[in-house]
């Protein structure tokens, strides 16, 4: 089991859903949150020794991805809907944005009709650039304006990953799905 590798586990367990997504507060280590499919954000102030929900009035709990922009308090992004083909997916409704630390979270307008948001990046050198993996819409999607709008940079079937190059802000890898043609790691530049 787990155990044998010097693994312990941490949590949260008392929640309705799938753990898919967990973001560490940089600045305190003990400080983390976690979305899961079904049972929305979760936070932990301890390390993961106990869970709380952060806000079960989301008007959509399947929470498959977060990012974490550092600050006091931390901007957290919380991207609803399990897009990786599962058979007991849940459809989400967009993406919300937090700039409480997680206390409340309010959807950006933009993205209300997205069903499916499987990662969520920020820029390391602008926290103002986040970038959005999506199934339905599909794709690699682009706000310059800390989500108040959102263009397509990448259009593809689904978008299954989406990561910046942590040393170069104009940068980023994405894992796409195009229909028949199987899954393709793409570099795409963002200049």
């Amino acid at each position: 089991g787990i155990g044998r590798y010097g693994w312990v586990e941490r949590g949260p367990n008392n929640i309705g859903g799938r753990t898919r997504s967990l973001v560490i507060n940089p600045a305190n280590s003990s400080e983390m949150w976690a979305g899961s499919i079904g049972g929305g954000v979760w936070h932990s102030t301890n390390g993961g020794t106990s869970w709380a929900p952060v806000n079960d009035r989301m008007s959509n709990l399947a929470v498959c991805s977060l990012a974490l922009v550092p600050g006091t308090p931390v901007t957290l992004y919380a991207g609803t809907g399990e897009g990786i083909y599962n058979g007991d997916a849940i459809a989400g409704n967009g993406i919300y944005k937090s700039t409480d630390g997680g206390v409340t979270f309010t959807r950006l307008a933009g993205t209300q009709t997205w069903s499916y948001v499987n990662r969520i990046a920020v820029s390391p050198s602008n926290p103002q650039v986040v970038l959005a993996a999506t199934r339905s819409p599909g794709g690699v999607y682009r706000s310059t304006n800390g989500g108040a709008s959102w263009a397509i940079v990448l259009s593809s079937t689904a978008c299954m990953q989406v990561v910046f190059d942590p040393n170069d802000g104009n940068k980023c890898v994405a894992d796409v799905y195009n229909g028949g043609a199987g899954t393709d790691s793409l570099v795409h530049d963002l200049n």
